[in-house]
């Protein structure tokens, strides 16, 4: 157990700001196991963002709560591009290189470069840690900052190598077969119009019970795991909000759902789409005064029972 006081915290931290988007909250010198997954991606975006940012407004955050920019692909991407052995290249498989060289670092709806990187990372972090797979035991390869880091340390990385073949794979080797490998995957989604980021990556909001007829599938919305809109296949931002500590509190939000779980109310999903189009809903934070205010519908009354 740790002790509450020793619990990661900060107080009027020097930045000016706190953060956080699951990223690590202490630096290697914390002395307790945390245990878990803390992607840094995001969070480093983030930080990045706001330390640029001055007299920042709800509109900016609300800009920045919805941004796509993949700041993983922005590492990881030379990697690709300057391990690849073009000779091997097909004529076709060069003209999808040319999409992924050309990918803007954004997993915007119809980004087709953001798809090819996705399908050709996937792809080798199965080529590298491939001893993994063929094991008896039920292990999960390791986290893909943990291939990134230790590729962008050492390009020798001695994982490169596939000790069941007799050569002596390099990052090179690697690199070039795992994108062969998602040009097939890509050609494939080419060919049923799919390739487009928001399709291939088909964001859905499911019932609870995982029924489609009460769910909202298909929806066009970009983002993805290493982007702030962390919009993913199945999950995602499930509340943005937004508060302006003026003197009259300001407030924004929006969730994907609906105010009614009946789905036959025309209220069940109604903020969906509000949602996938990265828009808010201004906030009523009511005060005393407000009681008597002609937005309020309906009150409720208690009194003690007989």
């Amino acid at each position: 157990m740790i002790p509450q006081e020793e619990n990661p915290h900060v107080i009027n931290p020097e930045s000016g700001y706190v953060s956080s988007a699951n990223q690590l909250p202490a630096d290697t010198a914390y002395p307790y196991y945390l245990g878990g997954s803390f992607p840094p991606y995001r969070a480093l975006e983030i930080n990045r963002r706001l330390s640029e940012m001055n007299n920042i407004t709800p509109e900016d955050m609300m800009k920045l709560q919805t941004d796509n920019y993949n700041i993983f692909g922005e590492m990881a991407l030379p990697v690709l591009i300057n391990n690849m052995d073009t000779k091997q290249l097909t004529d076709s498989e060069r003209e999808y290189f040319e999409t992924l060289k050309r990918w803007n670092l954004r997993n915007d709806i119809d980004s087709k470069g953001a798809t090819l990187f996705t399908l050709t990372w996937d792809s080798l972090e199965n080529k590298v840690w491939n001893e993994f797979l063929k094991t008896n035991f039920q292990l999960i390869i390791p986290y893909e900052s943990t291939l990134l880091e230790n590729i962008l340390k050492d390009s020798s990385f001695k994982f490169l190598d596939d000790v069941n073949t007799p050569q002596k794979e390099t990052l090179a080797d690697d690199v070039t077969a795992a994108f062969k490998q998602a040009v097939l995957v890509a050609k494939n989604l080419d060919s049923t119009n799919n390739l487009e980021w928001g399709k291939f990556k088909d964001t859905k909001v499911l019932h609870l019970a995982r029924l489609d007829a009460f769910s909202r599938l298909h929806l066009p919305i970009g983002g993805g795991t290493n982007t702030i809109n962390a919009a993913n296949t199945q999950h995602g931002p499930s509340w943005r909000m937004i508060v302006s500590l003026t003197p009259r509190t300001q407030a924004y939000g929006v969730y994907p759902g609906g105010q009614s779980g009946n789905p036959g109310s025309k209220f069940y999903d109604n903020f969906v789409d509000t949602w996938v189009e990265g828009k808010y809903y201004t906030l009523w934070v009511m005060s005393a005064s407000d009681f008597k205010d002609e937005r309020v519908k309906w009150t409720v009354s208690f009194s003690p029972g007989s």
